[in-house]
Order: structure tokens, then C-alpha cells, then sequence
């Protein structure tokens, strides 16, 4: 599985996607079950889990243990020396019992959008191409896969970026389109996932 940005909005770090990649169904996890899984120290774990639990990607609830010896529930302080901390799928990542792979994380995208170079004389240039770049993104994102005639007629006209015409634009925006998380191109079709 996929895993989001870290919670201050930089690239996916290897930890969370170990640690994503521990849920394979909708079973809840300990800290101390998924540091199991992947191999991580309790720090790593703790902070993987917390910036998954931030981006959207995992749940946490705290729920109530019973003194399995006394077989009762214990009152008060005592009670919150049992309770333990459990990290789940939310439901929208599970379809028919499977986890779903991909994440939408606008976030993600526009951070690789951030990392990419654009040509431009000035500032405003290079932004305005890499909103087309996005405009071509959420184009994909609401119809589904197209091919370069396709963005060049629907997304060009609105996001022309300064480009003369419809094959420069695509010039730009075609390469810098693959770059972006969940984007795959095969021959001329683009797709986003």
C-alpha cells in the first residue's frame, strides 16, 4: 500500500509506508503489533503511526481493557493502566474487504508539483505552468484516463500557461504529468489513480 505524506507535508517517508503496509485488512493494530510486523523501534513506529493518523490514511481509538484476572472492570485510575491504543483502516480504504492500494492525498500532489521544475522567465510563469500541470492532474482525477488530444482540447484552452499552442503546452505538461503520485502514462494515454 501507498502511504501518505508525513504530517509536515514533505515526500512519504519509508517508515509510514512499512507501517501502512502492516494493515492488510481491517483489523485493528497495537504500536507494539505493527513495530512487530515491520522491524521498527517503538519511537519509529509511534511516529509513523501518528503522521498516518494525521494525513487520513489510519484511525486510532483508545479503548477500555478488562483485568482479565479479576474478570471484572476495573474503576478509575486503575482502569486506565488496561487501556490500549489501537490504529485501524478507515472504512472508505476497504472495499469488499480489501484494502484499497491507492491514496488520495492532495497534499502529495501538491508537493511533487513543488518539486518540479518549470521553465519560465519569472516566477508567475513557472506557476502558471505548474497550475496546468494540476489542472491536467484533476482533469484525469473527474473523467478518467485521456490521451494527449484530449488535454490538449479540454485542458489547453483554460490552462494555455503562456504556450502559443496546444503542442508546446503539451510538451510541458505531459512529462511533468508522470511525475505526480498515482499517474501512469502508456503510449499517449494518461491515467490517475
Amino acid at each position: 500500500m501507498a502511504a501518505d505524506s508525513d504530517a509536515s507535508g514533505g515526500a512519504p517517508s519509508a517508515d509510514e509506508a512499512s507501517v501502512l503496509a502492516a494493515f492488510d485488512d481491517a483489523a485493528p493494530l497495537t504500536a507494539e503489533e505493527v513495530a512487530s510486523a515491520v522491524g521498527l523501534d517503538a519511537e519509529s513506529t509511534a511516529a509513523a503511526l501518528d503522521a498516518l493518523v494525521e494525513r487520513g490514511a489510519l484511525r486510532r481509538k483508545t479503548v477500555s481493557g478488562v483485568d482479565a484476572d479479576a474478570r471484572e472492570r476495573p474503576r478509575d485510575e486503575a482502569r486506565e493502566d488496561l487501556d490500549v491504543d489501537l490504529w485501524y483502516l478507515p472504512e472508505d480504504r476497504l472495499a469488499d474487504g480489501d484494502v484499497v492500494v491507492t491514496i488520495d492525498d492532495d497534499r502529495a500532489i501538491e508537493d511533487a508539483l513543488d518539486e518540479l521544475a518549470f521553465p519560465g522567465a519569472s516566477e508567475l510563469m513557472r506557476d502558471w505552468r505548474r497550475d496546468a500541470v494540476r489542472a491536467a492532474y484533476e482533469y484525469l482525477r473527474e473523467r478518467g484516463p485521456a490521451d494527449r488530444e484530449a488535454l490538449a482540447e479540454d485542458v489547453y484552452p483554460a490552462h494555455s500557461a503562456g504556450y502559443a499552442d496546444a503542442e508546446s503546452w503539451l510538451s510541458c505538461v505531459a512529462p511533468r504529468l508522470t511525475e505526480l503520485p498515482g499517474v501512469e502514462r502508456s503510449d499517449d494515454r494518461f491515467r490517475a489513480d
